[in-house]
């Protein structure tokens, strides 16, 4: 495996559980969103900076975190595309920029065809937020990893399962799908603007603010 700095969020975990609790209850204009505070904070800036097109997330739940994704970029004049999909779909939000999907993130290629990803407007940012399972985020990675150009990201959520210390739940979780998917590779980066912006890895998405690289920015 690469070496990668320490997943582990420098906030103690007596208080990230506070702040969990709070999060699972987060709404936003009355949909269910379960984003926390950091993250909150960190995504309008990457939002602002790379001012997606579209923007497609793995993960809907009740389509909060869509709708608060859509807000956010109509804010800024950012014309974005939203395209979410889960296994099983419920979200409870209509939007006609936004389009909620059925599908499987460790199967996405039934659900998004090349032609498909090919059509979407670029920038692309990608949003890995299913079940937290590392079969699910290395799946999605590999079917990302075709897809996305230089410069573009991959926002992998819930890394935070390792500082709460039950990765175990969920067959090592993101954080073992991240080190599995860079091990070895030059063509990617974390970017630790990101992921440190409050503290080292204050954030639910440890290491998980992830940067395609140009054959020329890879490192040697």
């Amino acid at each position: 495996m690469s070496s990668l700095p320490s997943p582990i969020c420098a906030i103690p975990r007596p208080n990230l559980r506070t702040i969990q609790r709070a999060t699972m209850r987060y709404t936003w204009r009355g949909v269910l969103c379960n984003k926390n505070p950091f993250d909150l904070a960190l995504y309008p800036m990457l939002l602002w900076k790379e001012r997606p097109a579209t923007i497609l997330e793995v993960g809907s739940k009740m389509g909060g975190s869509a709708l608060w994704l859509w807000d956010t970029c109509a804010t800024f004049g950012i014309n974005t595309r939203i395209v979410s999909v889960d296994i099983n779909q419920r979200a409870e939000v209509d939007h006609p920029r936004i389009r909620f999907l059925q599908g499987d993130g460790r199967d996405l290629g039934a659900t998004l065809s090349d032609e498909f990803m090919a059509s979407l407007p670029r920038p692309l940012l990608v949003i890995e937020d299913a079940d937290h399972h590392y079969l699910t985020t290395i799946g999605v990675m590999r079917f990302m990893d075709r897809h996305l150009r230089s410069g573009e990201y991959i926002c992998i959520e819930d890394g935070i399962c390792d500082s709460f210390g039950n990765e175990g739940n969920y067959d090592g979780g993101p954080n073992r799908a991240i080190a599995e998917f860079l091990d070895g590779r030059t063509d990617y980066e974390i970017d630790r603007h990101y992921c440190d912006y409050f503290g080292h890895n204050v954030t639910w998405n440890t290491n998980g603010y992830i940067r395609r690289l140009s054959p020329a920015e890879g490192r040697p």
